[in-house]
């Protein structure tokens, strides 16, 4: 076998079973993958500012933990009409009954344990309870911002909080998840078990938390033959399931479909166990979302499929539709939550584009963080999106100010009167109307409006702060951000930094990048190319206009090579070489004619060429044959229906790309 060796950076996942199967010499040309709905986002928004996420995450943590100053344990008393009353934020919890061991697989946890309000203010949490929705995010979120929170100081007493989220661990079913009965949602079932799960890949000593991550995955492994419809089909589409009693729910038409949240969990759970039912679990979950003939997004559950399906194509061989998993997320179609995506244009004055929200009406301060933590580390496992995601983050990071109360005028949102009682203004709306009260462009939330609560300042909602703090920063270049691609990649690959820098200029820029005093080299994993060898301090890295460069940091002097298409760092397969193609101008469900003049655009890497491409409507073909850039279909092979469009590549020397649109014909 050939081998061309070069001073090395590369990407580091896992070994590539596909790989043997191709044989390259060098590639140096940008590959991409497009996202319809961000292509229409401006290329850097015209109110752009740099705003300090971490800085704010760092004071929320201060704001919403500053009742562990005080070691004495007191419910709250919040007063609606008293806001002093709503300070602190929240509050100790100790257990009347201690037992003779401390078993918390078998007895539940029994120590000093803490609560959060859903918003500030809301004395629902007295009768009901704190929601592990935002004990467990609030945890996970200050973690991300660099706070560790196994062992976190006030005074002269440490406190771990991380242990402390055991409270919401049900030895009944097995699960992490929110307060009340087990079985009547997906949403409040899977998402908490999600938090506590990215939660243990930061703390992974916590004695009992491996097991409470792995008994959640076992039990929906074992709930899994049980989502079928009458015929033993897979079907998803009902509201919850009991794991007790071994019986989904249904809540009339009510669903909340568990989609790409399933994969996620046993996604993580074979990372940490190599054990391959979770594996098996990750690609039924998967097979079925890819084979949906809808769009079954719903809540933050559909933000881990194109994530894990990313990663597990790049480090497991499989064939994923990744593209197809973003249209769930950026498409306004979903079939659960009408008009349920990520947003674009403008409410009033205000930019919405990057938000999650209802289409028009009502974007959400936790979707929109929390989507970003999940899909920036996409870019690790498939390069191709990094434009893409990286316009995407530019455009969130700005928006989301929204949810700020110091950043928006005062008439434009429900709480201005509370802002003295948080002078770092880190705690944020629950979400942002486009017009509410006749005001165009408006901070509130649901608290207020539909559950009679004081504050629409949601404690649930500014969790994720601190995932956006982790992920970004500013460069020398206004508009340019240094993205950590391993800040929260959870269950990642992280032995080497990874950052990515989008220009949304329309000329080449040169930012400044400090890789410390030990020697590093930098290594491209879009061009793979070396565009640093042995230096140390501060390099500079051309981004090519409207492009994006994403660096690997790795040691100084490291070896690279490319053996059959695979690029292998110290005889460790760690990446591949990829073809890609895009329609450019089909949006999900639109209506095509024999007259549509369907737009292709398609690139390999260097030393190779696009050699074939097939288009299909569902299962039948309608060209076979060289690329073409523009094509028209012939109505006679096409009968008046709901198609499932797919366009696919082949190079020269054996990659093969697709892309899928759901269309209708007429």
């Amino acid at each position: 076998m050939k081998k061309h060796l070069l001073p090395f950076i590369g990407i580091s996942l896992l070994v590539l079973s596909s790989c043997q199967m191709q044989s390259f010499v060098s590639a140096d040309i940008a590959v991409g993958k497009s996202i319809t709905k961000v292509e229409s986002f401006p290329d850097i928004p015209a109110n752009y500012n740099y705003f300090d996420y971490k800085t704010k995450a760092l004071a929320l943590d201060d704001t919403t933990f500053s009742f562990a100053q005080n070691e004495v344990a007191q419910m709250p008393n919040y007063i609606s009409t008293d806001m002093s009353t709503w300070s602190p934020v929240g509050f100790w919890i100790d257990q009347v009954r201690q037992p003779t061991e401390y078993l918390p697989l078998e007895t539940g946890y029994l120590k000093r344990s803490f609560g959060l309000p859903t918003y500030v203010g809301d004395n629902r949490v007295a009768s009901s309870g704190s929601e592990a929705m935002t004990t467990i995010a609030s945890v996970l979120g200050s973690s991300f911002a660099g706070i560790d929170k196994s062992a976190q100081a006030f005074g002269e007493t440490t406190d771990d909080f991380v242990e402390m989220t055991f409270s919401s661990y049900d030895t009944g079913s097995k699960l992490v998840h929110n307060f009340g009965l087990q079985g009547q949602s997906f949403w409040y079932d899977i998402f908490p078990q999600i938090m506590f799960t990215r939660l243990y890949d930061m703390y992974p000593d916590t004695l009992y938390m491996k097991e409470m991550v792995l008994n959640g995955a076992d039990q929906w492994l074992e709930a899994l033959p049980y989502f079928v419809d009458d015929t033993g089909a897979p079907d998803y589409d009902f509201v919850g399931y009991n794991v007790v009693l071994e019986s989904p729910t249904i809540t009339g038409n009510h669903i909340e479909p568990p989609n790409g949240g399933l994969a996620f969990l046993f996604y993580a759970a074979y990372e940490m166990t190599q054990e391959g039912k979770y594996l098996q679990g990750a690609k039924e979950v998967l097979d079925y979302l890819q084979s949906y003939p809808g769009n079954p997004n719903y809540e933050a559950l559909t933000d881990y499929a194109p994530f894990v399906a990313a990663a597990m194509n790049a480090k497991y061989g499989t064939t994923y539709d990744v593209g197809k998993f973003l249209d769930f997320l950026f498409d306004g179609d979903s079939s659960f939550r009408t008009g349920w995506s990520v947003l674009s244009g403008n409410f009033g004055n205000y930019a919405v584009d990057g938000l999650v929200g209802q289409t028009g009406d009502y974007a959400f301060a936790m979707n929109s963080l929390h989507l970003a933590t999940v899909l920036a580390p996409l870019v690790k496992y498939d390069v191709r999106y990094a434009s893409a995601i990286g316009k995407y983050l530019l455009n969130l990071v700005n928006n989301a100010q929204v949810f700020f109360p110091q950043e928006i005028t005062l008439g434009h949102q429900s709480m201005a009167d509370y802002l003295p009682f948080d002078k770092a203004g880190s705690l944020l709306y629950e979400g942002f109307r486009n017009n509410y009260n006749s005001v165009s462009g408006y901070a509130m939330g649901d608290a207020t409006a539909m559950f009679g609560q004081p504050s629409d300042l949601s404690v649930y909602s500014s969790a994720f702060i601190g995932g956006l703090g982790a992920l970004v920063a500013k460069t020398n270049v206004k508009g340019i951000l240094q993205v950590n691609l391993d800040s929260t990649d959870s269950f990642g690959q992280n032995e080497y930094p990874n950052y990515l820098y989008y220009n949304p200029f329309a000329t080449e820029k040169i930012i400044d990048f400090d890789g410390g005093l030990t020697p590093y080299d930098l290594y491209d994993t879009i061009t793979k190319a070396i565009v640093a060898h042995n230096v140390t301090g501060v390099v500079h890295l051309k981004v090519p206009a409207n492009s994006s460069k994403v660096v690997m940091v790795l040691p100084a002097n490291s070896t690279y090579s490319i053996e059959s298409g695979c690029i292998v760092i110290n005889d460790k397969t760690v990446s591949r070489l990829q073809a890609a193609v895009n329609l450019t101008n089909i949006a999900t469900r639109q209506e095509l004619t024999a007259a549509t003049d369907i737009g292709i655009s398609y690139s390999a890497p260097k030393n190779d060429v696009v050699t074939a491409m097939k288009i299909s409507f569902g299962p039948i073909v309608v060209y076979d044959g060289e690329p073409v850039m523009l094509f028209n279909y012939d109505k006679a092979l096409l009968p008046d229906t709901d198609y499932t469009m797919k366009v696919e590549i082949t190079t020269q020397n054996g990659l093969v790309d697709y892309v899928t649109k759901r269309v209708v014909c007429r």
